[in-house]
């Protein structure tokens, strides 16, 4: 046997890898890897032989599957021949462009997660209406209503995403007494939920980190995230927190879903205040909850290093709200790295469509003790920008604050209470005082030069600490200007400094 066929027959088959998603809530990390680190090349005539080669170079196990779902959709034809590499191939495909029920490529195989249900126009970027927009009245149970209770309705270009219906008026007064708790907790939920959002937003791009992106391209379906050079950056000196390149994007929702592309936990660790502040108190319970992502609408793949970083690999983390009500909803901030459109919904119906397998509860704070105990093991950049997002974060939080005790509502939940006008108004008020907050924290912290990207002798990623350091390295960075002029000249940066660092010898 050809050792690429080998190697795709001792991989988790399809239905073993659902089996693990069901009982253990992800997939057989272990297995996968075992499989691939016995794997050789050597002796195979298969055409992919130097690709999956590759694979055998240090990586993530998220990142191998990716690679083989990579290598699957540039194909112009998965071959039909029962082979076990082309069933992996069709298998992986399937699951990089969005885990999509009605495309699974085994149409004898029944998923056990499916439920049939007709898409709406908008694909799966929202929940079917099936779901969501019910037409039996809460009262009388009489079908083929469609009078929404005005009060807690959520709706989304036309979507209904949280509603309740009745006959008439006299069924809805009658259901009143049953429903107020509800309707008054979705209500505050939906608020809370919608002004996290936009804080939440509005932070991630004035305060974005990490990423060096060149370009942001939708392709088969997939919102590919396109980087330069890893070290193009660090030798101009720019700084790790900066904001985010929105114009690079089609469209606003591929700058969104770029922006919380493997964000689900920030909400939950630099921006867990925003939770705390205005989330929690109107919260039975509030938990943390680790899914596998399914029924993607548009996923998002990170092509950093020349590798592909497909979202519908990692698990994703959403927050499970009990109302006081007892209610469940999901709020799920980063759904849109998936090009999924609503942030809150019915949990019930959210799960049945959106999660593949087991779900994970852990208590909430979760995410913030995993990012503390990383944080002792990461890079001494990542711990500086990391570092002065939280500054900000917390300059946010108070400006917020503020503006709240000026509106006469110290707290969330009678924040929630206010009218819809005067919390309108308030709400724009936060959102500028914020804005204006971490704007001036972002100049202060450039005035520093503290947290600008460099490359120490040992050619590895460093920050700055002081602008006495970062005074120093400025003889030797390259201007914008520069790298202009060398790249139209084909000449590469790493060379130019040297040079430049000759120069100043």
């Amino acid at each position: 046997m050809d050792p690429v066929e080998k190697l795709f027959r001792d991989l988790p088959s399809p239905a073993a890898d659902r089996v693990a998603m069901i009982q253990n809530g992800e997939w057989d990390q272990a297995h996968f890897t075992r499989v691939i680190g016995r794997f050789s090349p050597s002796g195979s005539r298969d055409p992919d032989r130097k690709f999956l080669a590759k694979l055998l170079e240090p990586q993530d196990p998220a990142t191998l599957r990716s690679q083989l779902g990579k290598l699957a959709i540039d194909k112009p034809q998965i071959p039909d021949d029962g082979s076990a590499k082309s069933q992996q191939l069709k298998y992986h495909a399937w699951i990089f462009q969005g885990r999509k029920d009605e495309e699974y490529p085994f149409k004898d195989e029944k998923l056990r997660d499916a439920q049939p249900v007709n898409q709406s126009k908008g694909g799966h970027a929202f929940l079917p209406a099936k779901l969501t927009d019910p037409k039996v009245c809460a009262n009388c149970a009489n079908p083929d209503t469609d009078a929404a209770c005005g009060g807690c309705l959520l709706e989304l270009d036309s979507h209904a995403i949280i509603k309740t219906v009745y006959c008439n008026k006299t069924c809805q007064t009658q259901h009143w007494a049953e429903h107020k708790s509800q309707c008054l907790g979705r209500r505050k939920l939906s608020r809370a939920v919608s002004l996290i959002h936009d804080l939440f937003i509005m932070f991630q791009k004035r305060a974005w980190t990490d990423k060096q992106i060149t370009g942001i391209v939708e392709k088969q379906g997939i919102t590919n995230i396109i980087h330069g050079e890893p070290n193009d950056w660090a030798l101009q000196g720019k700084p790790f927190v900066r904001r985010f390149p929105s114009s690079m994007a089609p469209s606003e929702e591929h700058a969104l879903a770029v922006l919380l592309d493997s964000e689900c936990q920030q909400l939950l660790t630099t921006c867990q205040g925003l939770v705390k502040l205005l989330l929690l108190p109107i919260c039975r319970t509030l938990e943390e909850v680790e899914i596998m992502p399914r029924n993607a609408y548009r996923p998002t793949c990170d092509m950093r290093h020349n590798q592909a970083h497909n979202a519908m690999f990692n698990k994703h983390t959403v927050l499970c709200v009990t109302l006081m009500s007892g209610e469940k909803m999901v709020v799920d901030m980063a759904g849109v790295q998936y090009g999924w459109r609503e942030t809150v919904a019915p949990w019930g119906a959210w799960t049945s469509h959106r999660v593949v397998g087991k779900l994970c509860y852990l208590p909430f704070g979760s995410s913030q003790q995993a990012m503390q105990m990383l944080n002792a093991f990461s890079p001494q950049f990542v711990n500086i920008s990391e570092s002065q997002r939280s500054s900000l974060a917390q300059k946010m939080q108070v400006a917020i604050q503020n503006k709240m005790k000026e509106s006469n509502a110290s707290s969330a939940v009678e924040l929630y209470r206010l009218g819809e006008a005067a919390f309108a108004s308030c709400k724009l008020a936060m959102l500028s005082s914020a804005a204006a907050a971490v704007d001036s924290g972002l100049r202060e912290l450039y005035e520093s030069k503290v947290g600008l990207c460099y490359i120490d002798e040992r050619g590895l990623w460093q920050a700055t600490t002081t602008k006495q350091q970062a005074e120093a390295l400025k003889k030797v960075w390259l201007s914008d200007e520069d790298v202009k002029t060398l790249k139209d000249k084909g000449c590469g940066l790493a060379h130019a400094l040297v040079q430049t660092y000759l120069e100043q010898e």
